[in-house]
């Protein structure tokens, strides 16, 4: 049984996408603890963890300490995890799942009631930063007994962070199996934007912490993001509405 610790915004951009343990888990009372064999998981529906949904910082941040979210280990065949071509409001370069034969990617599932279900909802900018989407059951392995008929998440609507490159850039604190992309840190990804779109600010944190505060300028970066995102192909998943009460009524 671990506390759950809380970051500072600094530690939220730069330690991105978060510490998270490779096997299942539950997130209760504000610790993360061992996910007991005998778990029901009854009224709840499997969404894919892409990013530092996979973390127990970020379960906790979102949820709070009264929240019970059990989290299955999984591997997704097909696809690794990439930046994406955004910045989140805390300053981290975000990701999403990105198509690419033969790498297996290891994150987990975290299965949600209706209520926080629509917290995630919330938490994701639905129709500005990602979309709802239906995952292709066929590309996941389950690495916990608790399988799912139907498995939902979230994936970037800005393509993946162009880097002087024709593909995409990895992220190198998620260790996916054939690894074919080079893979950056997230202290790197952020170094690549301040070094591209700083303006006329000199020094890295305070650049930073320009993107965390000010909305604007944060969206002018990513505005020119777009120019060079680099566009998914025949994803393993499809987009699909984001009705709650759809994904609870099968």
């Amino acid at each position: 049984m671990i506390k759950i610790p809380v970051m500072t915004m600094k530690e939220r951009a730069l330690n991105y996408p978060y510490e998270a343990p490779a096997g299942s888990f539950l997130i209760s009372g504000g610790y993360c603890r061992d996910l007991p064999d005998s778990y029901g998981f009854d009224d709840r529906v499997g969404v894919l963890s892409v990013g530092s949904n996979r973390a127990p910082a970020q379960l906790y941040r979102k949820f709070g300490e009264d929240a019970d979210i059990p989290v299955t280990a999984v591997n997704i065949h097909g696809c690794d995890i990439v930046h994406v071509a955004n910045l989140a409001p805390y300053g981290a370069v975000p990701c999403s799942a990105f198509p690419c034969d033969g790498v297996v990617a290891p994150l987990n599932i975290a299965w949600l009631t209706k209520s926080q279900l629509a917290i995630m909802h919330e938490t994701e900018s639905l129709g500005v930063a990602y979309e709802f989407v239906e995952w292709d059951c066929r590309q996941v392995e389950h690495l916990h007994p608790k399988a799912v008929d139907r498995l939902f998440g979230y994936a970037s609507l800005a393509g993946a962070l162009g880097y002087g490159t024709e593909e995409p850039v990895a992220l190198q604190a998620i260790k996916s199996q054939n690894r074919q992309f080079t893979a950056i840190s997230q202290t790197e990804a952020l170094s690549h934007l301040f070094a591209s779109y700083a303006g006329n600010i000199a020094q890295f944190d305070l650049w930073l912490e320009r993107c965390q505060q000010d909305s604007q300028f944060r969206d002018d970066v990513v505005d020119q993001l777009a120019d060079s995102a680099i566009a998914a192909s025949n994803p393993p998943w499809q987009a699909v509405p984001p009705d709650i009460d759809g994904v609870f009524s099968h």
